[in-house]
């Protein structure tokens, strides 16, 4: 137990130090002479904090090259408007490939830009539809679903469609996210999947980001392991009730 404890403290305390060396690095950057170093040194914190957060698992080929049969269902993660440009994109490819028949995208409340054509502005909803058109997919083969707000975005995603999936009987769930989401999201589905009711595929967008925004989900995917879903098996699933929610 101790061992365990003093991993997690380890593990921390590397991070606030990756942090507090990235800011040092920022503030020599202007400097003419630091700046091939800078880029390379950030490469290395880059590829070393992804790592830790990209998993990918896609759906297997027969023999012949060939889908052995097409999974049914695909569920597009949350995130910001750019981001799920990308997850679009993405789940667009796996639609036009024929590995998805059926996608599943998180309801959005809100508004977003204005449409010419409508002379209002777009819901949330119409914008993530209209995008998925111009990727080649089918209308009737986008379901919104509503996911309660809460302080952990994935937690609630996690479970409210695992609970659906099981409901419709879907055996293959495949999850489109940002790639580095993709352990998160890994953890977040496991957790509620644990008598594999499902199998589950996970794909990552080409979504880019920097090495704040990798120091951050290296985090965020600790409190996940260690703090959000261990609490959720003590209190018997009963977790959301804890973790209050926000708009």
């Amino acid at each position: 137990m101790m061992d365990r404890r003093r991993s997690r403290i380890v593990s921390l305390l590397a991070l606030m130090l990756l942090l507090s060396v990235v800011t040092v690095v920022k503030l020599f950057a202007p400097y003419e002479g630091t700046n091939q170093m800078v880029r390379v040194f950030a490469g290395r914190i880059t590829l070393h904090l992804m790592k830790g957060v990209v998993f990918e698992h896609h759906l297997p080929r027969g023999v012949n090259g060939r889908l052995p049969d097409a999974s049914l269902v695909a569920y597009v993660l949350g995130g910001t408007q750019d981001s799920l440009i990308y997850k679009w994109r993405t789940v667009g490819r796996l639609y036009a490939e024929g590995k998805v028949r059926k996608i599943l995208v998180l309801h959005r409340p809100g508004i977003t830009e204005y449409s010419p054509v409508l002379g209002r502005n777009l819901t949330n909803d119409e914008w993530a539809t209209g995008k998925l058109k111009e990727e080649g997919v089918a209308v009737e083969n986008v379901e919104f679903i509503p996911v309660p707000p809460a302080t952990f975005d994935t937690f609630p995603e996690a479970r409210v469609i695992s609970s659906l999936v099981r409901s419709r009987r879907v055996k293959r769930l495949i999850l489109v996210t940002s790639r580095h989401h993709t352990e998160r999201v890994r953890i977040s589905f496991s957790h509620f999947n644990v008598d594999n009711a499902f199998e589950s595929y996970i794909y990552g967008s080409e979504e880019r980001v920097g090495i704040i925004e990798l120091l951050g989900e290296n985090l965020k995917l600790r409190m996940y392991r260690y703090i959000i879903l261990p609490t959720d098996r003590l209190l018997g699933g009963q977790t959301a009730h804890y973790l209050g929610r926000v708009k």
